[in-house]
Formats: structure tokens, C-alpha cells, sequence
């Protein structure tokens, strides 16, 4: 199983945002495309809907894998204590766009690490 140490279940601690690799491609050359509006500016970017803490991501990646499991060890303080909720309406209303969503994400891992595991030289 896997364990999910101490935070604050109970309010959004222990949260971050999440974006796929490939949306982190498309925003860098989003930015290029439009240096002007870019230039001396900071933006952060991230998939709005997946603000998500351990447990709320753990839900989501029990409706994929069937036999996920996950334990909350109240007894042991999670050593990555960040929580920010992070806006992205600064790069969005500049016409930026993630396109793929948590569950798309999971699925291609979860495909991917299918086909890996059988291979005689992977290492996960």
C-alpha cells in the first residue's frame, strides 16, 4: 500500500497543483510565441482543477487502479510540508489552456508503467 504521511486531512494542507509534462512543453513555447506579453513578467501554470492534496489524488488514482491502495500514517509527519493553491488566470487570460486533465495523465501512466514492469531490464 502506499503511505500517505501526517498532514492536516481535514483542509486543503499538503496541496499543490499539478500539470502534465506536455502541457509544461506547450506553455514554454506559448511563452515564446508571445514574448511581448512574457517578457519581465512571472507566471505560474498548472492544471486549475488539479489543486489536489495526497488524499484527494489517491481517490482519483483508485478510480484507475483497481487494486491501489493507500494508508494514512497518522503516526509519521510527511517530510514535504508545502501547501499552496496556486491561480493560473494570469497565463489563461492571456489564451493559455492546459489539455490534459489528471485522469488522461493517470491513465498514460498507469499504461506506460503496465508495459515497462514486464521488461526484463526496467527498473521500476
Amino acid at each position: 500500500a502506499y503511505e500517505i504521511y501526517q498532514c492536516d486531512w481535514s483542509s486543503d494542507v499538503c496541496s499543490s497543483d499539478l500539470i502534465h509534462v506536455r502541457d509544461v512543453a506547450r506553455a514554454i513555447k506559448f511563452a515564446i510565441d508571445n514574448w511581448n506579453k512574457f517578457n519581465g513578467e512571472i507566471f505560474n501554470v498548472g492544471l486549475s482543477e488539479a489543486n489536489l492534496n495526497k488524499v484527494e489524488l489517491c481517490e482519483i488514482i483508485k478510480l484507475k487502479v483497481l487494486d491501489f491502495e493507500y494508508v494514512n500514517m497518522e503516526y509519521k509527519k510527511d517530510i514535504d510540508q508545502r501547501n499552496y493553491r496556486v491561480s493560473n488566470r494570469k497565463i489563461e487570460n492571456l489564451g493559455f489552456r492546459t489539455s490534459i486533465g489528471i485522469v488522461e495523465g493517470i491513465e498514460e501512466l498507469v499504461k506506460g508503467l503496465t508495459g515497462i514492469r514486464n521488461r526484463v531490464y526496467g527498473n521500476i
